[in-house]
């Protein structure tokens, strides 16, 4: 089996490891409190760990776009553009390239770390860098992503976060939207604000519900609750990651919360006003950034 390094941060009771060769993974973000080991985030398998599988980490970066590409193919620019389909038997393009590809440390201490990945033109047919800074502190863990379009030419650009956090039939989730993007198979086809969205607004059990959903307005703060234990995470987030997807899988295991910066295939829906679809074009030499920070509440243990 192929040797995927992890690399480790501390600060307080909290502690962060990091598979740099795995997509730009996180594979675990715990604390320790009165002897016990608190999984804030679903720890990655050690089968993940051996396979280099990013889907079986803590949290992934999207880069450069997030959510689905609707067959792998958009026009940008004028050109026709068609993307590997990189999610098993799916027809569509999915999270961009940047979490199959590995990439570098190029610092490290004892609380904080930063990797990297140079893209050239390939799969996504334009070159960028993407940054990964993490910084973790005795309250909180904050991921900075930044991408710089390298390329000679304008490139479409979406980023996110893909983090996994354990699910309980108690678990509750607090979030502020406007609008949620309601779906026919896997692909957004309307927008409303239904109870789903009013729900959320005053903490909607996940138990009570099945999303696979994108959530346009978000007001940049979601608040996750296990009451079987008392904790809590707050997960927080700057422009431009303003939009949210929620999904709970069938079996169960766990929930995906992403802050991101586009809805599923934006690409394909720029017809729609841009506060509806996200995402963004950036020139070459830019930078694009986005900030988001998780915040433990050991509460009763």
């Amino acid at each position: 089996m192929n040797s995927h390094p992890v690399i480790s941060i501390c600060a307080g009771a909290l502690h962060v490891d990091i598979a740099p060769t795995i997509g730009g993974s996180i594979a675990r973000f715990c604390g320790k409190e009165k002897n016990q080991t608190i999984e804030w985030m679903r720890p990655a398998s050690p089968e993940g760990l051996a396979e280099g599988n990013p889907q079986m980490m803590a949290c992934f970066p999207l880069v450069p776009f997030s959510g689905r590409v609707r067959d792998g193919r958009f026009v940008f620019a004028g050109r026709h553009i068609s993307l590997a389909r990189n999610f098993g038997a799916s027809p569509h393009a999915i999270h961009g390239n940047a979490w199959k590809l590995p990439w570098r440390i190029t610092g490290h201490d004892a609380a904080s770390a930063s990797i990297v990945l140079e893209h050239e033109r390939g799969d996504w047919p334009f070159a960028y860098r993407a940054e990964q800074h993490f910084a973790l502190t005795p309250s909180s863990l904050e991921v900075e992503l930044l991408v710089s379009n390298t390329d000679t030419l304008a490139m479409p650009l979406g980023i996110g976060l893909h983090p996994y956090f354990p699910y309980t039939p108690g678990m509750t989730l607090h979030a502020e939207v406007s609008q949620m993007w309601e779906a026919e198979g896997d692909m957004p086809v309307r927008l409303t604000r239904n109870e789903t969205v009013e729900s959320l607004a005053r903490e909607l059990k996940m138990a009570s519900v099945t999303l696979d959903n994108n959530f346009i307005g978000w007001k940049h703060v979601a608040r996750m609750r296990w009451p079987e234990t008392g904790r809590r995470l707050r997960m927080s987030a700057e422009a431009p990651l303003s939009y949210l997807v929620v999904f709970t899988p069938p079996s169960r295991e766990f929930l995906c919360v992403e802050p991101v910066s586009n809805t599923v295939d934006w690409l394909n829906l720029g017809h729609l006003d841009s506060a509806q679809i996200g995402g963004t074009v950036l020139s070459p030499g830019a930078t694009f950034t986005g900030r988001c920070r998780f915040e433990p509440d050991f509460g009763a243990t």
